[in-house]
């Protein structure tokens, strides 16, 4: 410095000594001017830069244009100009350093000894200003200028590095934008030769150190290769080292160390390297001015540290402060500044993080808002948009979780999604993103059920566990919500494996987790979830001891203002409450209480969970009563109970607990009018469990979870004295919801089309939106098939979104004010102009028949019949006389009395009754209840017509139909399926006895018959042709999940799911007949109200009228039925009342034959029965993969008649129709 203060007064004093018309005083101020300038870049002094730009300027002035000298004078001036924007950011000053280094350029002749410099110059402004204004094309210019520089500068050339080193600086700020990899192995080879041709001792080496070091720290964050971080931090060490302590620069090279060592913690969790990053930032703010241009970079870097320290400490203070120098760095930045939204990304992140430990929805708000400022400011082709579109969605996710609105997660995985779709698969950070988008999908999948949203959730928390090192601090967090993500499948499926290793993982997450790290208590909460549910499964008592332990923990250990202290509070309550039921020790129960109440108080009103601790509290509280009495347990109780109900934030799912709680309380109470309030608000909630744009299947578990709610609801209404049709329309909105809404998606609109051909044109492209079935893989082998089914998921959601309002808009139209809503009172009556229709419910309340005649509707208690022996009668052979003599007495002797069906009708002027039953009852033979004996007229069979329906608005849909002809048109099909021989089951010999007849039957109806190859396509491809489907073969009911029972074809199975999926109204097929065992089963009582079984599906698909069967049929019988009744069609046209009387005088004579049977021959036919066992169509889905004969339908009736007459074949078939 001595010499440099030294050369400063000679040079000032020539310039005085010197005449202002002297030839050489433009030099002289040239010379006088770049040592100013040194001194600045030394000292940093603005002083000494001011009066280098007066100097600079004063000599160019006093220089004529022509002058050799001049392009060099200009080319200094500019430099200057260049520095001092860089200690203002004066952007004037900027435009004039570009304008005068162009004219320096442009009046340098080619060959000039100093062009390269001059380019030079002019190439680094550009950059500067690129900086500034993020203006590509300025880069694309820096970058061509430097090269252009390099190559003409000759290898042994002292300015060479330099030059280099400014080569490498450019097009790392080109990766920078636009992520090209090669650039930045480009930059690196660069940065490292300037460095490696740089003397030790040379001033600039420290800066081409630093520069070596920040583009190492690029490739690190790029690939994750730590060498390149190791070397980043011993080289950003040395420039450090190097460079004195007064000078101006140390600062920045402190600050660039400061930045790997934080990337260091965040890739090894090494907390000295965050407190040394920290302590550098620290001193990079405080030795720096607030008007230094730097400023701001050092606030967020300095904010940053402190937001990575919060995020591994806890420590509240340090995410204060963080939040603190964020806000800062962001105020001290002009809003053009191309870092400014790297500044507010940061200050969202910090707002994120205080909202995920406060629970304070402005932080989350304002986070939110900055989010969206951030994305919609940056160029779509930026690396950073992929950043900012993650930690959007990630804030939309964590909003949603608190609003539960739906409109936030379906936008959070969008852009989730999108930040995948972007990035390379070799991104560090790639790992990160699809964690948060499994997150989310799993989030979506507690809301809506999508097992597929579970399923990819599951597959991506393995793909970022398998891909982050096992040393890497985010891998514990990953673990987490991989066994998560686990635990909730278990919950869904109930295969124990995924408990186990939800439960193996958890263990693994929370031992890899620091004992001081803020996110250890979560783990534990959920690894004791984990614990509780196996405790659950096994009664092992050790996982219940050890769940409560963990939990425990996790409670002491979160602060009780952390938005998540309820929900662990409320996880240790239902621990304790699961340890008083195994030890009856009522302390735990009190302890129960005492903390249910604690994670109530700590929830916020509006909080979607609210509702679910409001039911643990109830349910504690009803424990209590049960065993105490004690009457302010019960009321408490229901006050619970029914404020959950009352939550419009929480679950679907949850409030219908809540409201099972009120009536449990108003029973004991016999408060029916609480009651019927509470089912006003409960069953207009059932449709609300599903969304139309989830699958069927997802759709059919979920209204699982709310089976008899509907049926309690009427009874309930009934109980309270309200009129029959209140309750009639409790189980209309409550039952048949998946069949409803397909009818919604299929129903006929010509009417709109004529009048509203614009919405009619919205209806009818939305609606084959979402009844276009998902192509699913279930086994996902890669993202990219996620993140196109994800595009179609969100498509369906935005059209169910989008149909809800085109339904509104119909509605306002006038005459179109009912559309797609419930049956009104006078279409219910008009649906029964043909013939009565019986619903008969059954609760644990009461069992009534509401009847539905064409000028009232009425209910008929049933006091004879309950639940309890409805269940117990199920476990015995339902088509048994003694089951039909006990079906005859309790519920259709009544009815038909009722009704005034007392006798035979004369003449075979048959009444035609549609009976709908719910819950168990749906698997009984109304239609062949009585006394069945030769001489009796004591059943259903001698007195009307039975046929069966879902429900009432199931008739109505099927009757707005067009009627087919009665005559078919010459090329009207029969689609005929005989399946003898069918792989793995038993061989059918009267199949293709059956179809050989109706081959022949169909030919006199007019009918072609088609018999293709029974193949699953075949069929499906045939199906669309047909007016009567036919089906000979072996039928299967899953137990387990009813869309997946199925006719048993060739090749494969026909689904009921897959039925679900086509669409056949426009072609109105007239028949569909179903001659194998169990095609209108339901093994599970949790499918009960969704009626969900072959012959539904075969309605919903488009069929106006179906016949099948309850349970096993026998091959031979089967025969007969068929004949008879369409013998009966054909004779009577191809009508709606023809194909129910077809059944009926069939199964009537199949009775009589089994009643006239002369006893030797019965006996005989009986034993040839008991010893061939292929004598029925069913398999079951539990015995499909083994080569076992069929049981042949054995009676295990005690009733002597049976046993000497041998099975009822005759009762299991059934018609559903119009």
């Amino acid at each position: 410095m001595a010499d440099l203060e030294q050369i400063i007064r000679i040079e000032q004093e020539a310039v005085d000594a010197i005449s202002e018309d002297h030839p050489d005083r433009a030099k002289m101020l040239y010379n006088l001017g770049s040592r100013l300038g040194d001194r600045y870049s030394r000292t940093g002094a603005i002083g000494d830069l001011e009066d280098a730009i007066q100097i600079a300027q004063e000599a160019v002035d006093i220089t004529p244009e022509d002058h050799p000298d001049r392009a060099m004078l200009l080319s200094n001036l500019g430099i200057l100009f260049c520095d001092r924007y860089l200690g203002t950011r004066a952007v004037n000053d900027l435009e004039e350093a570009v304008r005068i280094a162009q004219e320096a350029v442009d009046i340098t002749p080619e060959d000039h000894p100093d062009r390269a410099a001059r380019l030079n110059n002019l190439g680094v402004i550009l950059g500067d200003r690129y900086s500034r204004t993020d203006e590509i094309s300025d880069l694309e210019e820096a970058i061509r200028i430097a090269q252009e520089v390099v190559d003409i500068t000759p290898e042994d050339h002292p300015d060479r590095t330099a030059r280099l080193n400014n080569l490498g600086i450019v097009l790392g700020d080109r990766y920078s934008r636009t992520g090209a990899i090669n650039d930045l192995e480009e930059a690196v080879r660069i940065a490292q030769e300037a460095v490696d041709t740089t003397p030790k001792d040379h001033p600039d080496r420290a800066a081409r150190l630093n520069n070596l070091g920040i583009i190492l720290g690029d490739r690190y964050s790029r690939t994750g290769e730590i060498s390149d971080l190791e070397e980043a931090i011993r080289i950003g060490r040395e420039a450090v080292d190097t460079t004195p302590e007064d000078h101006p620069d140390r600062i920045t090279w402190s600050n660039n160390l400061g930045l790997v060592l934080s990337k260091r913690y965040s890739r090894t969790g090494a907390v000295n390297d965050l407190e040394e990053a920290i302590r550098l930032a620290r001193e990079a703010v405080d030795a720096t001015s607030e008007d230094h241009t730097d400023y701001a970079t050092w606030l967020n870097n300095l904010g940053l540290d402190l937001s990575n320290k919060y995020s591994r400490t806890g420590a509240i203070s340090d995410l204060e402060e963080a939040i603190h120098f964020a806000t800062k760095a962001v105020s001290a930045t002009s809003e053009d500044h191309p870092d400014r939204v790297i500044w507010l990304n940061n200050l969202g992140l910090a707002l994120s993080n205080r909202y995920s430990r406060t629970g304070a929805m402005s932080d989350l708000e304002e986070a939110i808002r900055i989010g969206r400022e951030v994305v919609d400011t940056t160029p779509e082709d930026h690396p950073n948009h992929i950043t900012w579109l993650n930690n959007l969605g990630t804030d939309l996710g964590n909003r949603y979780s608190r609003t539960g609105s739906m409109s936030d997660l379906e936008e959070a995985i969008r852009f989730a999604q999108e930040a995948i779709e972007l990035a390379s698969d070799d991104h560090p950070d790639r790992a990160q993103w699809l964690n948060n988008l499994g997150t989310i999908l799993g989030d979506r999948y507690l809301r809506t059920g999508a097992l597929s949203d579970l399923e990819k959730a599951i597959y991506i928390a393995r793909e970022t566990v398998h891909t982050i090192p096992e040393d890497h601090p985010d891998r514990a967090m990953n673990l987490n919500n991989l066994g998560t993500a686990l635990g909730s499948k278990y919950s869904r499926t109930g295969a124990i494996s995924d408990l186990e290793e939800a439960i193996r993982i958890g263990r693994k997450a929370v031992d890899a987790t620091p004992q001081d790290h803020p996110d250890r208590a979560g783990r534990l909460s959920n690894l004791g979830i984990g614990l509780g549910d196996r405790y659950l499964r096994t009664g092992a008592i050790n996982d219940l001891e050890e769940a409560i332990r963990i939990v425990q923990e996790a409670v002491n250990t979160t602060p009780k203002d952390h938005p998540d202290y309820a929900g662990r509070l409320n996880n240790l309550g239902n621990r304790l409450s699961d340890k008083y039921s195994r030890t009856g020790i009522i302390s735990d129960l009190e302890e129960a209480i005492r903390i249910r109440r604690k994670a109530v108080g700590a929830t916020p009103q509006d909080h979607p969970d609210r509702a679910i601790r409001l039911n643990n509290l109830g349910n504690g509280l009803r424990d209590r009563y049960l065993r105490t009495e004690a009457r302010i347990d019960l009321e408490e109780a229901i006050s619970s109970y029914q404020t959950a109900l009352l939550q419009s934030t929480s679950y679907t799912s949850t409030r219908l607990e809540a409201y099972k709680g009120v009536l449990g309380f108003c029973k004991i109470l016999s408060d029916w009018k609480q009651a019927c309030e509470a089912t006003d608000i409960a069953i207009p909630l059932i449709p609300r469990l599903t969304s139309r744009s989830i699958e069927n299947s997802d759709k059919q578990h979920l209204l699982s979870q709310a089976v008899g709610t509907a049926s309690d609801g009427a009874a309930i209404a009934l109980y309270a004295g309200r009129d029959p049709l209140n309750a009639l329309n409790f189980l209309e909105q409550g039952r048949g919801v998946l069949a409803t809404s397909l009818q919604e998606l299929r129903t006929e609109i010509l009417d709109l089309k004529e009048k509203h051909p614009e919405l009619a044109e919205q209806f009818d492209n939305l609606r084959q939106e979402l009844d276009t079935p998902m192509e699913y893989n279930g086994s996902l082998t890669n993202t990219s098939h996620i993140y196109t089914e994800q595009d179609r998921r969100s498509r369906r959601y935005d059209a169910s979104k989008k149909l809800d309002e085109v339904i509104e808009k119909v509605r306002q139209q006038y005459g179109f004010e009912d559309f797609l809503l419930a049956p009104s009172k006078e279409e219910i009556l008009l649906a029964a102009r043909p013939g009565p229709l019986v619903v008969i419910n059954v609760s644990e309340y009461r069992c009534d028949a509401i009847l539905v005649e064409q000028h009232q509707i009425r209910s008929l208690h049933l006091p004879n019949l309950t639940s309890k022996e409805i269940n117990e009668k199920s476990n015995a052979a339902l088509g048994s006389t003694e089951v039909l003599l006990w079906l005859w007495n309790v519920v259709v002797h009544p009815i038909l009395d009722a009704l005034g069906f007392i006798r035979p009708p004369p003449d075979n002027d048959w009444p035609h009754i549609w009976w709908i039953p719910t819950g168990p009852l749906s698997k009984f033979p109304l239609h062949a209840a009585g006394v069945h004996s030769i001489s009796s007229t004591e059943s259903a069979l001698d007195r009307v017509i039975s046929s069966y329906s879902s429900s009432i608005k199931a008739v109505i849909h099927g009757r707005r139909r067009p009627v087919l002809n009665t005559i078919p048109h010459t090329s009207a099909k029969a689609l005929l399926v005989a399946m003898q021989n069918t792989p793995n089951q038993n061989r059918l010999p009267f199949a293709e006895e059956e179809i050989i007849m109706l081959r022949s039957l169909c030919k006199s109806m007019n009918l072609i018959p088609l018999e293709p190859e029974p193949l699953k396509q075949n069929i499906l491809s045939h199906l669309p042709d047909c007016q009567i489907f036919h089906f000979a073969g072996h039928g299967e009911t899953n137990e387990d999940d009813p869309s997946q029972s199925s006719l048993l074809l060739e090749d494969s199975n026909l689904r009921v799911a897959n039925l679900l999926e086509i669409d056949l109204r426009k072609q109105l097929p007239f028949l569909a007949y179903l001659s194998a065992c169990g095609t209108g089963q339901i093994e599970d009582e949790r499918f009960f109200d969704e009626s969900i079984h072959l012959i539904s599906a075969y309605q919903l698909a488009g069929f106006r009228h179906v016949i099948g069967t309850l349970w096993e049929v026998n091959d031979e019988s089967c025969v007969d039925m068929a004949r008879v009744t369409y013998e009966v069609i054909r004779d009577r046209g191809m009508k709606d009342e023809s194909v129910c009387l077809g059944l009926h005088e069939a199964i009537r004579e199949l009775r009589k034959r089994w009643l006239d049977e002369p006893p030797k021959k019965r006996q005989a036919r009986i034993r040839l029965q008991m010893d061939d066992k292929n004598k029925t169509r069913n398999t079951s889905s539990k015995e499909q993969d083994t080569r076992l004969p069929r049981k042949a339908f054995e009676d295990d009736s005690d009733d002597e008649d049976d046993r000497l007459r041998g099975p009822l074949h005759w009762v299991p078939y059934v018609h559903f129709g119009v």
